[in-house]
């Protein structure tokens, strides 16, 4: 379960980032998209688009009494330069890696690109939350707080985008085992007592590394109303090892461009909503998109069910876990407007335990509030 309360070292990192994010005015006169080079880009050009976006995770968001598995996961994300050139922002290191990787010289040749700064927190708990026991057959508790930085390029005559995220952060710190029973003592709930298992207690850093490409597949706009087709690949290292492939559709009457994040899957977490220096202007009444695909993931490691270096009492080995899986989404968006947005998305994941009471899969949904300024 998760609320309010739980989220409180979250919302203290977001006040900083807010706090000390430095004023900037955007100029709104403006030049019209070529349709051919964007279908789902219609609209006017302005200089900049900033945003921030709240994203929230919960099992109890699917309208069921289940705390368990992926139980709850929240993030706050600013978009556009000031989250580029914050300092707390991980861009500059990012920037590094891809140069490192060689990842920047895919798109050598691209002339837009944008930034987004995120926090989050994510909790893992099994079934039985009220054992204080190890559960050798359940997954471990399991807890990430984080700092992540996110790049796109992209070029608006192209039908290929790409994207590098640097995500570090700690495992198992002890200050969410407190927020956690806190929470359940005030709403009545059985206490999560199994903390003492969980995976890194007392805290560990962790990193991941992850690098995308999306190329569009078709799309059209037509009598106000728009769609796009796309391919994702993406690979990344760290506390999530993994190579996967997506498939994701959107259409309705918005004007999202098709590179943007879409209501996806999750990693466990949001994908920052990512919007151009350059895009449509403010909507004159509610625009609706829906969005609904698959994602095949080849999973070689995952830390919340495997630990790290650090000794935990509840792990798995690679040989304990399923190493594909598959996800499925589907979501409604509102944009509105005043430049806000409100998502709403169902997500499931085929089981990652291949025995045990864990072997189960999962279903959860993701509420994202956005405000353009």
């Amino acid at each position: 379960m998760f609320t309010r309360s739980t989220t409180l070292p979250l919302w203290t990192l977001a006040l900083l980032l807010a706090a000390t994010q430095s004023p900037a005015a955007a100029d709104t006169g403006g030049t019209s998209v070529d349709a051919a080079q964007d279908d789902f880009h219609p609209g006017l050009f302005v200089d900049e688009q900033r945003r921030w976006n709240v994203h929230i995770d919960n099992d109890l968001l699917v309208f069921s009494d289940k705390d368990r598995d992926y139980t709850a996961g929240a993030a706050f994300t600013l978009v556009g330069d000031s989250a580029r050139h914050h300092p707390v922002s991980l861009s500059e290191a990012l920037g590094w890696i891809d140069g490192k990787t060689r990842f920047d010289a895919l798109f050598s040749d691209a002339d837009e690109e944008t930034h987004a700064l995120e926090i989050g927190l994510l909790i893992f708990t099994p079934h039985e939350i009220a054992d204080p026991e190890p559960l050798f057959d359940d997954r471990p508790y399991a807890n990430l707080t984080y700092v992540g930085s996110t790049r796109l390029i992209y070029d608006p005559a192209s039908p290929t985008a790409y994207q590098s995220s640097l995500i570090v952060g700690f495992l198992g710190l002890p200050m969410v085992e407190q927020l956690h029973r806190s929470v359940h003592d005030i709403v009545g709930a059985e206490k999560p007592m199994g903390y003492d298992h969980q995976i890194s207690d007392g805290g560990e850093p962790t990193f991941r590394y992850s690098l995308s490409r999306y190329d569009l597949l078709a799309s059209s706009s037509r009598a106000g109303r728009s769609y796009a087709l796309r391919l994702g690949w993406g690979a990344s290292v760290g506390y999530i090892t993994e190579a996967n492939v997506e498939l994701g559709a959107r259409w309705g009457t918005g004007s999202t461009p098709w590179w943007s994040a879409f209501a996806e899957s999750a990693d466990y977490a949001g994908h920052p909503t990512m919007t151009p220096r350059i895009g449509s202007a403010q909507v004159d009444r509610v625009e609706w998109e829906f969005s609904a695909g698959v994602k095949l993931r080849a999973r070689l490691y995952n830390s919340f069910l495997q630990g790290q270096f650090r000794d935990s009492d509840v792990t798995y080995a690679s040989s304990e876990l399923n190493h594909l899986l598959l996800e499925g989404w589907i979501g409604v968006t509102a944009l509105l407007p005043n430049n806000f947005s409100v998502s709403y998305t169902i997500r499931h994941q085929t089981e990652e335990l291949e025995t045990g009471r864990g072997a189960r899969g999962f279903t959860w949904a993701s509420l994202s509030l956005s405000q353009r300024f």
